[in-house]
């Protein structure tokens, strides 16, 4: 697939004309990772959204030592997306869960492009607050199946008598 028909089945580009489409496609920089490689740290600079051209990637992040897996993507979704809107620093860490190939568009590029653009710039806003809002109700069944497994625990008599014992 050509990387200009790739482009046309990205969620934030979906409504993109073939011009629009065109003017990403020449601002892209292409990376290739390696499964298992980290792609991007938590905590560290970002001033890039990132596609997924091929591949699966792991969006994780560390509580209290342990690494818990937030979600995967797959070709055509994007991450980084938090950090073009606010202070530029990954939010989470992105690990390749199989070799992949990853189409970055700096800050700058992205904002000369919508500044040009204020029709493209409209439906990639647009595009972006639908792709989080699904992210946000992905998290929120993730944090509600947390809740419910804590809240089965703390209230077995037999968890809490073993969780005594373990703490004395």
């Amino acid at each position: 697939m050509s990387e200009l028909d790739f482009l046309r089945n990205v969620t934030l580009l979906m409504e993109f004309e073939p011009s629009e489409h065109e003017a990403i496609s020449k601002a892209l920089k292409r990376t290739v990772h390696r499964e298992g490689e980290v792609i991007l740290e938590e905590g560290s600079s970002n001033r890039a959204l990132h596609i997924i051209r091929s591949g699966k990637v792991r969006i994780s992040s560390r509580v209290d030592g342990h690494d818990v897996i937030l979600n995967d993507l797959l070709a055509g979704q994007t991450f980084g997306e938090l950090s073009i809107l606010e202070d530029g620093f990954a939010t989470a860490t992105v690990s390749a869960v199989t070799d992949c190939e990853i189409l970055s568009l700096s800050v700058h590029d992205l904002a000369h492009f919508l500044g040009e653009s204020p029709k493209a710039a409209a439906k990639f806003w647009r595009a972006l607050a639908l792709d989080l809002r699904t992210r946000l109700v992905q998290t929120n069944d993730i944090v509600r199946t947390y809740f419910e497994v804590n809240r089965a625990l703390v209230e077995n008599p037999t968890f809490r008598e073993a969780y005594a014992m373990c703490n004395r």
